[in-house]
């Protein structure tokens, strides 16, 4: 099974930036052809800004590459979310 989310940019507008997915507990991006016009590096040494399927091979950040591994929350805001989600059951 393949899960995907597309990622955007927004500045002046929301600009889509490319597709993450996940499938074998693997995670991949591949930029959106009309962001690689752009020239906008969002991670030039992990993810460079080229055509084609990139596979995340770092476990650094979980298997996600860091430039998206920033956006989520961090270690207090799982705490949160966890307690959160158990106070439903």
């Amino acid at each position: 099974m393949t899960n995907s989310l597309t990622i955007h940019l927004s500045q002046q507008k929301k600009q889509k930036v490319g597709t993450l997915a996940t499938k074998n507990k693997k995670i991949y991006f591949e930029y959106d052809k009309e962001f690689l016009k752009t020239g906008i590096e969002i991670s030039p040494y992990k993810l460079p800004l080229k055509a084609g399927l990139h596979r995340c091979d770092d476990n650094t950040f979980e298997g996600l590459w860091g430039v998206f591994s920033d956006s989520l929350a961090d270690g207090w805001g799982r705490l949160l979310m966890d307690r959160h989600i158990m106070s439903l059951f």
